[in-house]
């Protein structure tokens, strides 16, 4: 049986996780007065009032978890099992199933589905992707910085 220190750690583990995105993508949610949750709502097409309540500590319904899966481009399994509504074994056992083990696509992996494809565990995957962020953090400063130097020279 679960307790509920076990529930409200994953909670706070789901909202952390969730704040950290929004944060990585420009959206400030933490100032009440900053309209990050007014924009957010707006760009990923959901009521201002559902945003609230999700960064409230309310695990949103099944359509708004998709919206945000899509808009934030983090693969549905990961939005899923994060908020306690599916495991990875939901999810490993259909790819076994199916032959089909990783995300096949043209597009570059965002940090989550990247540590997923790589079988990073799940008790590393944060940290994983924190890293993984500010090495593409240092590689654009140093990319744009190599370009000014060369413009200039």
């Amino acid at each position: 049986m679960r307790r509920r220190d076990d529930h409200d750690h994953e909670q706070a583990a789901w909202l952390t996780w969730l704040q950290g995105l929004l944060v990585d993508r420009g959206y400030d949610v933490a100032s009440p007065r900053s309209g990050g949750k007014t924009r957010l709502a707006e760009d990923a097409g959901i009521a201002p009032a559902t945003v609230t309540r999700i960064l409230s500590g309310r695990v949103p319904d099944l359509d708004i978890q998709v919206a945000l899966s899509r808009f934030l481009e983090v693969p549905l399994d990961e939005f899923l099992v994060r908020t306690g509504k599916a495991t990875e074994s939901d999810f490993q056992q259909s790819r076994r199933e199916s032959g089909h083990g990783a995300v096949l696509s043209e597009n570059s992996l965002t940090p989550e589905e990247l540590a997923v494809a790589a079988g990073v565990p799940r008790d590393d995957r944060d940290w994983f992707v924190t890293m993984v962020r500010r090495l593409r953090k240092q590689g654009d400063a140093q990319s744009s910085a190599a370009g000014g130097a060369a413009a200039e020279g």
